[in-house]
């Protein structure tokens, strides 16, 4: 008897430790998908934040002066900006290529030209433009788009 009450209690001693171990892995593969996911969404809050400056003007009206000011804004940046008036289509900063899908080299354009009514780049102040985002085949903003109403 004492050995049968030897062999039941170490019987159920390695069953236990077997559901211990088992509910041990199950928490670790559930951790593991959660921290995946938790860093999946990190990584694409991070990216919308970085690019919080240039989505705001995704569809968004705003003026030639405002139109002016980005254009300085992203002057030391990679980022182009396309400008569309009732005159001209001008790129500044930087110059796109293969229908707005890739950067080119830097624009000859100038913002002082911006200023000049009888320039073809000229941007009346007070008109009303869309914005627009322009990103490249890997999804990264490479311009805006400015097009005057």
């Amino acid at each position: 008897m004492d050995n049968s009450l030897k062999g039941l209690i170490l019987a159920a001693g390695v069953i236990i430790t077997c559901l211990v171990v088992g509910i041990g892995f199950y928490i670790s593969r559930e951790a593991s998908a959660a921290a995946t996911n938790g860093t999946g969404q990190i990584s694409r809050m991070n990216k919308e934040v970085a690019e919080s400056d240039k989505v705001m003007y995704d569809g968004l009206d705003v003026t030639g002066s405002e139109v002016i000011n980005a254009i300085n804004k992203y002057k030391s940046e990679d980022i182009a900006v396309k400008v569309t008036t009732k005159k001209s289509s001008v790129y500044y900063n930087r110059i796109l290529i293969n229908s707005d899908k890739e950067l080119g080299n830097e624009s000859n354009a100038s913002v002082k030209d911006t200023q000049t009514i009888t320039s073809s780049y000229y941007i009346n102040q007070k008109a009303q433009f869309t914005g627009e985002i322009l990103r490249d085949v890997n999804d990264t903003i490479i311009g805006i788009s400015f097009v005057q109403q």
